[in-house]
């Protein structure tokens, strides 16, 4: 038997970086989320029949390495300092079943301030801090470490490689233009390691905004209009001009490979008609960075659609970025409901989901219709497969209701 590390044998201001820095002893905690009837499944897709349900898994759904990485390290820390107080940055992941366990365990959130940075003042020497797999702002990892706390990183690697791509944009005088959602973590703490290295950033959310951004570019607006405009997407005191200045792509890793593209080309054409094609070269700089997992998984919804289904099920929070794109592919293509929990199908007749169109939590009737046979089901990159277990228990109970 492996003898388990002690807290006090290690030092109160520890960055613990990698899960090998934990040393001997550490282990898996699939305890928590894990579902036999589905983990075997989970990479290769298939059929789970009922006979009179039939329930049809794509190829690639559910947890990530990275999300399954930092599940681990929470759940390890959780285990190991059991005399000190931990706390996370902001939610572990973007999921309700598994933060609600590590709300179980006494774990504790940390507050932020107007400008989306830690409030550190409640920390004492010796607490435990877990930053979330969605990273966070490099200031915060330096007022925690003034706080003497132990850190525990648990910041997916995919989002590490776009920091560094950040981080080199900014190191070159090469201004990072971020397509994301402004107030996601992930997002923040991106933009915040070109600051670091003293550059800045423009966070686009969609293709109506890089249009803009174009007109910008081409000189057809001024740059003071559209950074008075779009004031949450650029750091503080930002001023740029579109004439001089070096523009470097960059994503948020869960968003539309799709919509990525098409902003790249928006701005790609925008220079090129400013400055010509020679030119466009060295100012303009692109490259894909979103998450392979998070391809695989729209990638197979796509292929699952090849199937006879009368229903897909999209399971994930209704805050997960990765999961909202899922369902913004299925939109249009058949009937389905984004939920993220069993909880959510109340009966028969009325189901709790999220609308992607609007983004709002609504309430469905008339949902479970008969003859009803063939049902999709997918998740996210943050939903636990016990979740999806529950779920379809759960459907297939509702099927024997008369």
């Amino acid at each position: 038997m492996v003898e388990k590390i002690e807290s006090k044998n290690l030092p109160k201001d520890l960055l613990i970086k990698k899960l090998s820095e934990f040393g001997e002893g550490f282990k898996h905690h699939h305890e928590n989320y894990e579902a036999p009837s589905i983990s075997a499944i989970r990479e290769t897709g298939g059929v789970w029949d009922f006979g009179d349900l039939v329930f049809h898994f794509p190829e690639h759904f559910g947890f990530c390495y990275g999300v399954d990485k930092a599940i681990d390290m929470v759940f390890e820390t959780c285990e190991r300092f059991q005399d000190r107080r931990i706390f996370l940055t902001d939610q572990l992941i973007h999921n309700p079943y598994i933060n609600g366990k590590l709300k179980e365990k006494g774990v504790h959130y940390l507050k932020r301030d107007s400008q989306s940075l830690l409030i550190c003042d409640e920390l004492k020497n010796g607490d435990i801090v877990v930053v979330s797999a969605f990273g966070t702002d490099f200031r915060d990892i330096q007022n925690l470490k003034s706080k003497g706390v132990t850190i525990v990183d648990s910041t997916c690697g995919a989002i590490i490689n776009v920091w560094k791509r950040v981080e080199g944009y900014a190191k070159k005088g090469t201004l990072t233009i971020m397509h994301g959602k402004r107030n996601h973590e992930e997002t923040r703490a991106t933009v915040s390691q070109a600051v670091k290295e003293g550059g800045a950033y423009i966070i686009i959310e969609n293709i109506g905004e890089a249009e803009e951004l174009a007109q910008v570019i081409r000189g057809e607006i001024r740059e003071e209009n559209f950074v008075k405009k779009y004031p949450q997407a650029i750091p503080e005191n930002f001023s740029f001009d579109s004439a001089t200045c070096r523009m470097g792509m960059a994503n948020q890793t869960t968003m539309l490979k799709g919509e990525s593209l098409r902003i790249q080309e928006i701005l790609k054409k925008a220079t090129q008609d400013r400055f010509g094609e020679a030119a466009t070269a060295e100012r303009f700089k692109s490259f894909d960075t979103i998450c392979g997992a998070t391809q695989d998984r729209q990638d197979a919804l796509r292929n699952l659609f090849n199937k006879p289904l009368d229903l897909l099920i999209i399971v994930g929070g209704f805050n997960s970025s990765n999961t909202s794109h899922l369902a913004e592919i299925a939109d249009g293509r058949l009937s389905f409901f984004h939920i993220e929990s069993a909880a959510d199908i109340v009966s028969r007749d009325e189901i709790r989901c999220r609308d992607p169109r609007t983004g709002k939590i609504e309430t469905a009737r008339g949902w479970f219709q008969n003859p009803m046979k063939n049902i999709g089901i997918t998740s996210g990159a943050s939903t636990p497969d016990v979740t999806l277990s529950e779920i379809i228990q759960k459907l297939t109970r509702l099927k024997h209701e008369i």
